[in-house]
This record gives C-alpha cells, sequence and structure tokens, in this order.
C-alpha cells in the first residue's frame, strides 16, 4: 500500500517513519521541504506540493498542526482539492475543530473524493512506537480500507460515526488531559512551598487512585525543567480554546476548562509556547504567593 504523507512535524515525521519501517511506500511532502531528507534516507519519496502527494498516491494523510494550517493544506494553490477526485481518499488525522473537518470533508467529497477524520490521542513517544489512539470519523468504506496502516500507527482505532465526531472527542480528551497538567503542576508546587518533597509526592500519586502515564512520564523532567517538547504548550492551549468554543455551542458551564486555558496562555505570553505543555508549570510556579 502507498501512503502519502502531508506534514512533518513532531508527530507526522514519526508517523511516516511508521509507515516505513513497516514496509509501506510513502511520499512525504512539507511546507519547509529540508524536513524531508531524514525520511528520504529511509526510502521515502519526496513531492513538491500536496497536489502532487494526491496525484502520486490513492490514499494521503494530513498531520497539520491547525485549523489554518490544515485549510491551507486543502484549498490553496496546487492544494488537495486541485488533485482529489474518484478512487481518491484524504484522511485528515490533524487536531481541529468540527467545522474545520466538515469544511474539508464537503470540499474533498463534492470532488468525487472520500474523506476521513482520524485525529489521534498521544505525543511524540506513543507516536514514535506505534501506541496512538485513532478517533475516526466520516467514510466508513475508507476507514476500513486505511486499518493497515492505522494498526501500524496506533493502539486502537475507533470509529465515531459522521465526520465532526473525531474532531469533538480528540477535543475533549485534550481539554481534560490540559486541566489535568493544571491541577498537577499547582500539586507539585503546592507540595514545595509546604517544604515536602515534590518527588515523594510524585512517588505517592503513583500507587494511588490518580495515578496515570502523564504524571509519571512527564513529573519527573518537570522538577527538573526540563521541557523538551512531545506536545507544543502552542498547540494545547490551541485545543482548550477549540474545545472552551465547543462549550459555547452546547451550553456547557466549563469553569475548571477556562482557567486551564488562561494559565496556558500566560505560559504563552512567557514565550514558552515551543515547549513541551507541562511548561505550564513555569506559570504557575511564576504566580505571586
Amino acid at each position: 500500500m502507498e501512503i502519502g504523507f502531508l506534514g512533518l512535524g513532531i508527530m507526522g515525521k514519526a508517523m511516516s517513519m511508521n509507515l516505513l519501517k513497516h514496509g509501506f511506500k510513502v511520499t512525504v511532502w512539507n511546507r519547509t521541504l529540508s524536513k524531508c531528507d531524514e525520511l528520504v534516507e529511509h526510502g521515502a519519496s519526496i513531492a513538491e506540493t500536496p497536489s502532487a502527494v494526491i496525484n502520486k498516491c490513492r490514499f494521503t494523510i494530513g498531520m497539520l498542526s491547525d485549523p489554518v494550517a490544515a485549510l491551507s493544506v486543502v484549498f490553496d494553490k496546487d492544494g488537495v482539492l486541485d488533485a482529489i477526485g474518484n478512487g481518491k481518499g484524504y484522511i485528515d488525522m490533524s487536531t481541529v475543530d468540527a467545522e474545520t473537518s466538515s469544511k474539508i470533508s464537503e470540499a474533498i467529497t463534492s470532488k468525487g473524493g472520500v474523506f476521513l477524520e482520524s485525529p489521534v490521542s498521544g505525543s511524540k513517544k506513543p507516536a514514535e512506537d506505534g501506541q496512538l489512539v485513532i478517533l475516526a470519523a466520516g467514510d466508513k468504506a475508507l476507514y476500513e480500507e486505511i486499518i493497515p496502516a492505522f494498526d501500524v500507527l496506533g493502539k486502537k482505532s475507533f470509529y465515531l460515526g459522521h465526520v465532526g465526531n473525531g474532531a469533538k472527542m480528540k477535543l475533549v480528551v485534550n481539554m481534560i488531559m490540559g486541566s489535568m497538567m493544571n491541577a498537577f503542576s499547582e500539586g507539585l508546587e503546592l507540595a514545595g512551598k509546604s517544604e515536602l518533597d515534590p518527588s515523594t509526592l510524585l512517588d505517592v500519586l503513583s500507587l494511588g487512585a490518580i495515578a496515570n502515564p502523564m504524571f509519571a512520564g512527564k513529573g519527573p523532567a518537570m522538577l527538573q525543567s526540563n521541557y523538551s517538547p512531545a506536545f507544543p504548550l502552542k498547540h494545547q492551549q490551541k485545543d482548550m480554546r477549540l474545545a472552551l468554543a465547543l462549550g459555547d455551542e452546547n451550553s456547557v458551564s466549563m469553569p475548571i476548562a477556562a482557567a486551564s486555558n488562561e494559565a496556558f496562555k500566560k505560559a504563552r505570553g512567557m514565550g514558552l509556547g515551543d515547549l513541551d505543555f507541562s511548561a505550564v508549570f513555569e506559570a504557575v510556579k511564576s504566580r505571586k504567593h
């Protein structure tokens, strides 16, 4: 199976590499073409434009940073829409809002193509290890055809029905994750200021009902002020903003998520946007005591 891949950021690069390692032929495109070099060394082909990728491949995956980038790759000159047609499938694995997904879906199906939104839960390490959770919605036949690739990229795929449901599920998941990271950061700071050892707090948490991989994985690095980006803070804040908009649409009051969003915004204002989202800890530590 040959797969096209648009977008080689932290996630896209790891996912493309996984497909290559498992014997898929992969043709890649990235706005900065030099980001393709390492993948070419592992057997990938390069295309100059998104439309050239679509022309070459029956299935193309997009993994873009935000709704603006996801729309640009589809609608701009030499984009997906210029080449999509009968027999071609486009799978957008970016994290966007349901409205963006629907707009892309309508444009692609109007040209005879088929569309699947498939945002993922997981960051750099799960992407490298093929342990993502894939939240797919849209064309069921395309979902079934692309499953061999999904089985390489993820540990579990969910088919959630019509376009928009994948986007909404991903935003709910990331809203919970962002809110938890803020509570965790406040807990680490409270322990330290209370003359407790925050690393002992990590041990205590790991043995209780709220033990989870995020606390275990991020905690020790946070205590060392190490925020090497697995999931950049600017993207987490974007997801909080989109989740709050979804709350507005559905009249759901979300004061905890709203406060967490403010903390991520503060961290971005401190210049931490390109660091890991756990760098919100620095915004918590900078509050006046």
